[in-house]
């Protein structure tokens, strides 16, 4: 399995925080955006989408992320976080559902796009748990918390997403368009 990773460690007050981000899609094409964010053997995905495919390969509807590796650490999964309602950045959504029933989180339109992606794959949107975000309002986990701030893009309700961990704040920050 061959796939993007960059791992960051940080030091604070001699305990060692681990932080490791993972690009199982998204660098260097246009579409499968699909990055995990592992915070003390913690994972967050961040985006699940899909690419569609050139011209030259014929009856291949779309390309998907490898997500083999998430796979294996299924468990320690916490959820899956999306920013805003391309393809590129929720199409995948079903495959990963699939594969391991994790809680979505998004904003309201966000969320109705990805249910239609669900309910096109003849899957039961009352199988998963959806959760509506709201602008700047954190939400808590064990070892870190996340907000998303709303950004200006072609599809309504984008966001980005802040992570704060102890050790300081990651920002992803995925299409957006200044208005």
């Amino acid at each position: 399995m061959v796939y993007n990773r960059y791992e960051i460690f940080y030091r604070k007050s001699g305990n060692m925080s681990q932080i490791k981000f993972f690009a199982l899609g998204g660098l260097g094409d246009t579409g499968k955006n699909l990055y995990a964010l592992d915070i003390n053997h913690k994972i967050i995905i961040l985006d699940s989408g899909l690419q569609h495919p050139s011209g030259d390969l014929l009856g291949v509807d779309a390309l998907v992320p490898d997500i083999s590796y998430l796979e294996s650490r299924k468990k320690d999964i916490v959820g899956i976080f999306l920013s805003h309602a391309h393809d590129r950045n929720i199409g995948a959504l079903p495959k990963l559902l699939q594969s391991f029933n994790k809680p979505v989180f998004g904003t309201a339109y966000t969320l109705e796009m990805a249910k239609d992606l669900l309910k096109e794959q003849n899957m039961d949107i009352n199988d998963y748990q959806f959760n509506v975000v709201d602008y700047r309002k954190k939400l808590s986990f064990k070892n870190f918390k996340i907000e998303y701030i709303q950004t200006t893009h072609s599809v309504p309700l984008s966001a980005a997403i802040v992570i704060y961990t102890d050790d300081g704040a990651l920002v992803y920050a995925t299409d957006y368009t200044f208005d």
